[in-house]
């Protein structure tokens, strides 16, 4: 199976995918931005999970953000839902959330889904598919309907629902919203295009244990960045290496001490003194002898 690295400019949108030389381009390059949208909806289905399980449902819009000193002075109710258990320091939540260990089991639920999909499966040389992610979203729904059965006394406009729905409003731009069109993406390997109708086998040989770093880039963003000639752990090790080596010189510009001149090892005739006589004292005699 050939191995690739897929990623965006972000490094944090990173993960790896398993794929055959005989695979055409244009199939490549809607499974690659298929998985890529299913792990962005993945995070942040989790990440609502568990703000969910954290602090209750989002309120209404017209009531976002507003405290319960604030409440007091309008006709508007923040405490509609019911009345706050765990409140919300920025006011966007009800502060009513489900019973613990209903609570426990969603946001435990979430983090595994978060773990399944993290960007630390490049490092761990984990690949990712469309059935692992749909699994993820699979099992977040079963806990979100354990805490709100089909939904109940859950808001329309609640983000958790509205993902569980296909119902949320992506920007393409913001974190997590950066979604892709296979349509408007174009996929590039080693500085080149790789043209759709087209197969792998065409740019990366037979050899089907061969790993390459692909980039998904839209199609009005031209040629993505190259990629570094050393990898990050050898970045960081050559800038430490050539730091202590600066700190090294600065210490010995800033020595002055010169106490080494008075050593044995530092006398200059040392040698000398060594090859004549064997290293002992010189005596002269009169006569010679």
């Amino acid at each position: 199976m050939v191995i690739l690295d897929v990623k965006r400019s972000e490094k944090k949108n990173e993960f790896l995918y398993e794929t055959t030389v005989k695979t055409g381009v244009s199939d490549l390059l809607k499974e690659l931005c298929e998985v890529h949208n299913l792990r962005l909806k993945v995070l942040r289905l989790a990440v609502t999970c568990k703000e969910l399980a954290k602090h209750g449902p989002i309120r209404p819009e017209e009531t976002r953000g507003i405290s319960d000193d604030l409440s007091k002075v309008t006709e508007l109710d923040v405490n509609a839902y019911g009345q706050p258990t765990n409140p919300d320091e920025h006011g966007m939540r009800t502060g009513c959330p489900p019973p613990p260990e209903v609570a426990e089991v969603l946001s435990r639920t979430a983090e595994e889904a978060e773990a399944a999909v993290s960007v630390e499966l490049v490092a761990q040389k984990r690949s990712l598919d469309k059935q692992t992610c749909q699994m993820m979203i699979d099992n977040m729904r079963g806990a979100v309907m354990i805490a709100y059965p089909a939904f109940h006394r859950l808001p329309v406009y609640d983000p958790t629902r509205q993902e569980l729905e296909d119902k949320e409003e992506l920007d393409g731009v913001t974190d997590l919203q950066a979604v892709l069109d296979y349509a408007t993406t174009n996929l590039w390997w080693a500085g080149k295009e790789l043209q759709v109708g087209k197969t792998l086998e065409e740019y990366v040989g037979r050899n089907e244990k061969t790993k390459i770093v692909a980039k998904l880039v839209p199609k009005s963003a031209g040629a993505p960045v190259r990629e570094p000639r050393v990898d990050e752990a050898t970045h960081k090790a050559m800038l430490a290496h050539y730091y202590k080596k600066q700190e090294e010189q600065k210490k010995l510009q800033a020595d002055e001490d010169d106490s080494y001149l008075d050593s044995e090892w530092a006398n200059p005739k040392a040698l000398k003194d060594a090859l004549v006589g064997g290293g002992r004292p010189i005596s002269w005699r009169p006569g010679g002898r």
